[in-house]
């Protein structure tokens, strides 16, 4: 009786640390065997610490709310505020592809995971001293390459942290493991936006005492990776997924609902990339950190509440799902440039509201693209599918960044309408894919 019970909560949690997950998993190695995974007693304890440490350290730097703060704060031109997500993003997802082979063939793997989550901290600790020492575009530059490394070391650490979890976990263990980190550090995360909310505006110091709080939650989080017992072995199943990616191009030509997909999912990009500019919007509004407080608590409430409305939705439609995130993204967009391009006030709420929308479409948008490419592929072809996606849209994310350099020249709102209008293109583009669930 009791067994009939706990499955389907473990099953609830895997679903539930897989939607509040943002990494991407972009490397391309076949499943650890069952018989190369050894339990230790205590693993289960420090992996559910360190993944509470690393999601609460990412969420107090968060490329989408926090550091456009910091930016202004600073005073780095809105141009650059713009590689923020498209950074952030493609830095952790390019490595994977690079390194996912070679950290497969080690036979300990937290190490990796140790060095990746030891580079994090130290670039907080350097974005600290420039945000102290630096100002303008030139502390802009700056803070832009330290992410750059802090993402390319998120990709290392996404990697090994998978694979460690792989061989110290049973397979029908780990979905409670991530997803009770995930829940942790969900509930701490809100804590630190009421925390933000009840302080007044920071000056620089303040935010740099942030991004030094972010460093040493790195540092807890690592101590508390130091104590998993790995054991060597399962250094099998690795490929390099960038050349695989480039073997299988063809598929973009050859396979026209592949191609059509990866036209849509380059335009719902747009739901993640505007972000950082209705941060900017708020800022301009209602500067006070008390709005940025709200907006970090609305994008983990949105987060929670998204768990369990698009995974369901996405089992019946992946191809719907995607559409109509897209449209609740595009809408509110529009919805906004009208508002505020013809005067309209932001009361307090305003902008958390509206994040809090975002991310809600947001995260349809990657449980559509996730659930519609894994239906899609099938098989084998799987694998080819992830590496040519993942590489294009790696690759992508830094001409989206291009683009929205040249829109923030305009001014904030001009990105957000062009975004919007590009994610209605890609809602109308999906209306031509597979429905694959019905197939």
């Amino acid at each position: 009786m009791f067994g009939n019970r706990t499955e389907p909560s473990g099953k609830r949690r895997a679903w539930l640390a897989g939607l509040l997950d943002n990494d991407e998993d972009a490397r391309i190695c076949k499943d650890i065997p069952d018989d190369a995974c050894r339990q230790v007693a205590g693993n289960r304890r420090w992996l559910i610490l360190a993944g509470l440490a690393t999601a609460l350290a990412e969420l107090m730097v968060n490329a989408k709310t926090v550091l456009p703060w910091l930016f202004q704060a600073v005073g780095a031109p809105v141009w650059l505020i713009g590689w923020l997500v498209p950074i952030r993003e493609s830095g952790s997802m390019l490595p994977q592809l690079l390194l996912g082979a070679r950290v497969r063939h080690l036979p300990v793997r937290k190490g990796a995971w140790l060095w990746g989550a030891g580079l994090q901290s130290a670039c907080l600790v350097l974005m600290a001293l420039t945000a102290l020492l630096f100002s303008g575009w030139l502390a802009g530059l700056v803070l832009l390459g330290l992410l750059a490394l802090m993402s390319l070391s998120r990709g290392l650490c996404s990697i090994a942290a998978k694979d460690v979890l792989g061989k110290t976990i049973p397979r029908n263990e780990r979905g409670r493991v991530t997803g009770t980190g995930a829940s942790l550090a969900g509930g701490v995360g809100l804590l630190f936006g009421l925390l933000l909310c009840v302080l007044g505006d920071l000056p620089v110091w303040g935010y740099v005492l942030i991004l030094l709080g972010a460093a040493l939650v790195w540092g807890l989080g690592m101590l508390c990776y130091r104590q998993i017992r790995e054991y060597p072995g399962a250094t099998e199943g690795g490929v390099n997924g960038w050349r695989h990616a480039l073997a299988s191009l063809r598929l973009v030509r050859d396979d026209a609902a592949f191609g059509r997909f990866l036209l849509v999912r380059t335009l719902l990009m747009c739901t993640a990339l505007v972000t950082p500019y209705y941060v900017l919007l708020a800022q301009d509004y209602n500067g006070g950190l008390q709005v940025l407080g709200g907006l970090v608590i609305a994008q983990g409430l949105a987060q929670f509440a998204s768990s369990w409305i698009w995974g369901r939705l996405a089992d019946v439609s992946s191809r719907r799902v995607m559409q109509l995130a897209g449209m609740i993204a595009a809408g509110l967009g529009l919805a906004v440039w009208l508002h505020l391009s013809l005067g309209g006030t932001a009361p307090a709420g305003y902008f958390a509201g509206i994040i809090f929308v975002l991310s809600l479409a947001h995260a349809g948008v990657r449980v559509g693209r996730k659930t519609f490419l894994v239906d899609l592929a099938g098989g084998d072809k799987r694998t080819d599918y992830v590496a040519v996606s993942n590489t294009l849209m790696g690759l992508l994310l830094l001409v989206a960044g291009a683009l929205s350099m040249l829109l923030a020249l305009l001014s904030g709102l001009a990105v957000i309408l062009v975004f919007s209008l590009l994610t209605l293109l890609g809602v109308w583009l999906a209306q031509g894919l597979p429905d694959v669930q019905a197939h």
